[in-house]
């Protein structure tokens, strides 16, 4: 009767989220999704020292938190590519150039979320290959997203645009204590992961923000 009465609650509270539900508040259920799909991965993990060779550890077929872990990467790259879609749905596309880079983010986005679905497919201790690429391919497109941010969406606020090329930097910047042995790479791809699904979370704010203006015709005086 508990659990009864439990699962009835929970899937009370689940139809009402759901139907409020708006791509703001996904993007934070992903976060959270993530957030708890990795600590429980973490506390079920029968390797005690998973931390000293990647968060990809947890993953490995020989670990008894695999299938927590693996899952929870393929439904969160599922979220990801369903954010897309209502991430960019209201940006500006009256000119073909802006209906260009809307694609083109759009497109990036999907990417990310189908990489982030690959490295749990793809355990890296049977596909290291294609785990090493899906997973450094994930961050490969959100560098080139937000760089070239300016030039696909030229109405996105320039504060937004810098406050994603410090995410970057930051990034590089890991990259950097990862060559030289300052940071393991558990907490590179600990911290990178942050950052991406912060920038992802403040892009969706932000791109609901940006109203479409119609381009004027000059007129003569």
């Amino acid at each position: 009767m508990l659990v009864a009465v439990a699962f009835a609650l929970t899937a009370y509270v689940s139809f009402l989220s759901a139907v409020a539900l708006t791509p703001v508040v996904l993007s934070l259920v992903l976060a959270v999704f993530l957030v708890v799909g990795a600590f429980a991965a973490m506390l079920a993990s029968s390797d005690v020292d998973w931390w000293r060779d990647n968060l990809s550890a947890l993953g490995m077929s020989s670990n008894s938190a695999s299938l927590a872990f693996n899952l929870t990467l393929i439904i969160a790259g599922v979220m990801v590519t369903t954010i897309a879609r209502y991430a960019t749905a209201g940006l500006p596309a009256s000119a073909p150039e802006d209906r260009r880079g809307r694609t083109v983010v759009r497109g990036g986005l999907i990417l990310m979320g189908i990489f982030l679905a690959c490295v749990g497919i793809f355990p890296v201790d049977e596909f290291f290959l294609v785990h090493n690429s899906v997973a450094t391919g994930m961050v490969v497109v959100f560098a080139v997203v937000v760089i070239g941010l300016p030039w696909f969406l030229p109405t996105i606020p320039k504060v937004f645009v810098a406050f994603g090329w410090a995410f970057v930097l930051v990034i590089v910047l890991l990259a950097v204590f990862f060559a030289t042995g300052y940071y393991n790479l558990t907490a590179v791809e600990l911290i990178a992961a942050v950052l991406i699904f912060s920038w992802i979370i403040v892009f969706l704010r932000t791109a609901g923000s940006v109203v479409s203006v119609d381009r004027l015709e000059p007129v003569a005086p």
